[in-house]
């Protein structure tokens, strides 16, 4: 198994890529360079992974029919916003199976997740305790201390064994030990804890954003307006306000903006200059007023689409937002 077990991305798509949370889908929002590092220690039966990251952005996340997980956050990094819920310290969040939601970050981030297959969960914690186990989706926790404690210093012999001597990790014997203290340190973390469930007017928020997020992958070559949202939706132009504040910190057309100038970038990024346009790609990609297209491009990049257009597709991610969210 071991290989390169630590990586490190100046792409968010490429973070997005790799997770084992489930299907991530990333659009950075802050200012700055992105760099992000990722630690991930795959095991027989679960998967610790410890990642960093330099910038704010959104992300949605789907997790897999089969999978489970929880995540927790490190450090004295500002907390995220998920599920139109912004998380405490000493809180996790757990993911159950299908669980979909928003995660929104505001600045750099330290976080850890430990994801498992839900039936290896449930067996595991009948073996060790006697009792059923299950993860609800959307449930905040908050372990004992001790708990959390047991589980972190775990996740952090997992990761510093991934850094450091990756070889170990090819010895059977010691994979299974670590795997035994992982399991049971998340089933303790999940016993011995307070829960916070997710009041039911945020869930149904929870189940609205699910379906804007579906809508706009399924209409993502071509400019969505609010009221055709809205329609699709179901649901009043206000209703859909509050909902995109809560999840993403912004307006639905604020969003839908800078979702379609990172796709942009990223289908310039990739084109051949020789062969591409500007005007070709931006069309494609919904905008029909090039000068407007041209300015907003810049106060988000810092560049013209130009230039980006005759970079190198493996130079850093520069995203350079207007604090204003002038875009």
């Amino acid at each position: 198994m071991p290989g390169r077990l630590t990586q490190t991305f100046s792409d968010p798509d490429q973070v997005a890529a790799v997770l084992r949370t489930g299907n991530a889908k990333y659009k950075v929002i802050g200012r700055g360079t992105f760099h992000a590092e990722l630690t991930a220690v795959p095991l027989a039966h679960i998967t610790v992974q410890r990642g960093r990251e330099s910038l704010p952005r959104v992300a949605y996340h789907g997790m897999g029919p089969n999978q489970v997980a929880i995540l927790g956050w490190l450090g004295e990094h500002p907390l995220p916003v998920i599920r139109g819920t912004q998380m405490r310290p000493g809180e996790f969040m757990s993911h159950g199976r299908d669980m979909e939601s928003y995660h929104r970050t505001v600045g750099s981030i330290d976080h850890v997740a430990v994801t498992l297959n839900a039936e290896d969960l449930a067996r595991g914690a009948i073996d060790l305790t006697g009792r059923a186990l299950c993860v609800t989706s959307g449930e905040i926790l908050r372990p004992s201390d001790q708990a959390t404690a047991q589980l972190l210093s775990v996740v952090a012999s997992a990761t510093r064994i991934a850094q450091a001597a990756p070889d170990i990790l090819s010895s059977e014997a010691a994979t299974h030990g670590l795997e035994q203290a992982l399991m049971y340190a998340m089933i303790m973390c999940l016993m011995e804890c307070s829960r916070r469930r997710e009041p039911a007017p945020r869930a149904r928020h929870t189940q609205i954003m699910a379906r804007f997020a579906a809508i706009v992958e399924a209409h993502a070559d071509r400019a969505l307006h609010v009221p055709e949202l809205c329609a699709l939706l179901g649901v009043p132009e206000r209703t859909l306000r509050k909902c995109c504040h809560q999840h993403l910190g912004m307006g639905p057309h604020q969003y839908l903006l800078r979702r379609r100038m990172h796709l942009a970038q990223r289908a310039l990024l990739q084109a051949d200059p020789h062969s591409e346009t500007v005007t070709g790609i931006a069309t494609n990609c919904g905008f029909w007023e090039l000068g407007r297209f041209a300015v907003v491009y810049r106060s988000m990049f810092g560049e013209p689409p130009s230039d980006t257009l005759r970079r190198a597709p493996e130079a850093p991610m520069r995203v350079t937002v207007r604090a204003s969210g002038a875009v």
